[in-house]
């Protein structure tokens, strides 16, 4: 996916689809397909042989987005952020399944998305 860049959306090519910075999201290119939002339908054909970057019209003329190659900086921006909330119950089970007691060391490295 961020291995090779390429200058022109090709059909089966993953791409940032970009209308405002709270409602960027993904789609794989499929000759055929529709894309729909509140901006309007987009033919999926009128996407492949575009540059990255391209601004492409509605159906209707009406909304417009752009076309985006995905990247490192720009995935952790559509990837869903799902987050975890521990309570004071959750916390004193796992303290109390790790055996942990005053003295011990802990070391918390996260597992979430990174971004």
């Amino acid at each position: 996916m961020f291995h090779e860049y390429k200058n022109i959306v090709e059909n089966g090519d993953l791409v940032v689809v970009y209308s405002t910075p709270e409602t960027m999201t993904t789609m794989t290119v499929s000759e055929g397909q529709i894309f729909n939002n509140r901006f309007g339908s987009f033919r999926h054909s009128d996407m492949v042989g575009l540059k990255y970057g391209s601004k492409i019209q509605s159906h209707t003329g009406r909304g417009f987005v752009y076309l985006l190659h995905p990247t490192p900086a720009l995935w952790t921006q559509v990837v869903p952020h799902r987050t975890q909330i521990l309570y004071l119950p959750d916390i004193s089970f796992i303290s109390l399944y790790l055996n942990l007691m005053p003295g011990k060391i802990v070391i918390e490295s996260g597992t979430g998305s990174g971004s």
